[in-house]
């Protein structure tokens, strides 16, 4: 959905009152009336770092621009009691990421985005960021699961759930991720009336985003899935998973027809499979052809292990959120096998069992599929669950 349409969309769905009173908080003399305001404000230049806050300094300070007696300038009086729960700039991409199905972009093009919703759905999305009231801390939290929270929003309000020490917060939107808070960011401002916790995703309090697609990946393979000369598709991949599928049709790997279940593969061009052949024979590979018929020797059990460690099951992994995942163990869909992640700048390395190469993620062949449940990554190599 484009940012013009968005706005039209959300122009139409939003019903904001914003006529609530907010009145300094009474009993609470014992705590500073340091504002979040002046908090934010310290630091406020768009940078590359996505977990400071400059975007919704940005969005604040757009907000009371146009609107100078907008109930969000209560986040400037110190003397007013508040809980706020604050996305980090990486936040606010993914939003915007999700929004225009388009990988996120840099800080200033994203509040640019942001404001070009329109101020009056930026005012109402800070606002339902807001808990009025003696301030909530992570200890307070921990202990809220099940909770309800009433938000500055009219009308407006978000659940709390808590498994462990992972809080997680779920609003309107049924297809926006739940945003977490992030424990490294808690009790912002602790000692004041108004207290902040960093999250991982912006609340949205609508229904905004358009549910995900259930277009394939084998859909997506088998549009060309021909031996060829050209090493950067797929063909070997395909014919892989073809052949596991025409001998054991209840495979597992029949998930990658199934595109309402959503995944993320990591997929190994046909060069990757030319050069695991090379290294398992020593021998070269001409063909693409040839190389699919030595993978097929290996018996056709090991092929759909093999595939089915390619697959990690759940909500689709985008490459903006690959590239933050350094040090990550991936549960894949071959029992009890787990891909390590290891980012350096915007390399992404893939370690496996074996003592073969580790795969990298080609950058060239990131979100394959994008916008649906099923997303793949193109791999350089093939990951081996076993030595």
């Amino acid at each position: 959905m484009h940012i013009h349409l968005m706005k039209q969309f959300v122009a139409s769905a939003l019903v904001i009152t914003l006529g609530f009173a907010i009145a300094p908080t009474a009993g609470a003399a014992d705590l500073g009336t340091k504002s979040l305001a002046s908090v934010l404000t310290a630091k406020s230049s768009f940078d590359t770092d996505g977990q400071n806050f400059d975007i919704l300094t940005a969005a604040v300070l757009a907000v009371l621009t146009a609107k100078p007696a907008s109930p969000v300038k209560a986040l400037t009086d110190g003397t007013i009691a508040l809980t706020a729960f604050i996305p980090t700039d990486s936040a606010f991409q993914s939003l915007v990421s999700q929004l225009t199905n388009k990988p996120a972009v840099g800080e200033e093009a994203t509040f640019k985005a942001v404001a070009g919703l329109g101020i009056d759905t930026v005012e109402a999305v800070l606002l339902y960021h807001v808990v009025v009231g003696a301030p909530i801390l992570s200890s307070a939290a921990l202990k809220a699961d099940g909770a309800t929270l009433n938000t500055a929003l009219t009308g407006k309000s978000f659940s709390v759930g808590v498994v462990g020490t992972t809080i997680t917060l779920t609003d309107v939107d049924p297809v926006s991720p739940n945003p977490v808070v992030n424990l490294s960011q808690i009790d912002i401002n602790q000692g004041n009336n108004q207290v902040a916790h960093g999250i991982n995703a912006v609340l949205i309090p609508v229904a905004l985003l358009k549910p995900l697609g259930t277009k394939s990946l084998a859909a997506i393979l088998t549009a060309k899935n021909s031996f060829d000369r050209n090493s950067k598709n797929f063909d070997i991949l395909t014919a892989a998973v073809l052949a596991v599928l025409k001998a054991k049709p209840n495979s597992a790997v029949k998930v990658l027809t199934q595109g309402d279940v959503a995944l993320t593969a990591f997929i190994p061009n046909d060069s990757a499979f030319k050069s695991l052949v090379h290294a398992l024979t020593k021998k070269g590979v001409p063909t693409e052809k040839g190389a699919f018929e030595a993978v097929a020797g290996l018996g056709i059990d090991t092929v759909e292990a093999i595939l089915l460690y390619h697959v990690v099951p759940g909500a689709a992994i985008l490459s903006e959120t690959a590239l933050k995942a350094n040090g990550a163990s991936l549960t894949t869909a071959l029992a009890g096998k787990v891909i390590k992640v290891s980012v350096k700048g915007t390399k992404i390395d893939l370690g496996d069992y074996s003592m073969l190469r580790n795969p990298k993620v080609l950058l060239s062949g990131v979100d394959i599929n994008r916008g649906n449940k099923q997303v793949a990554h193109a791999i350089d190599f093939v990951l081996l669950p076993n030595a």
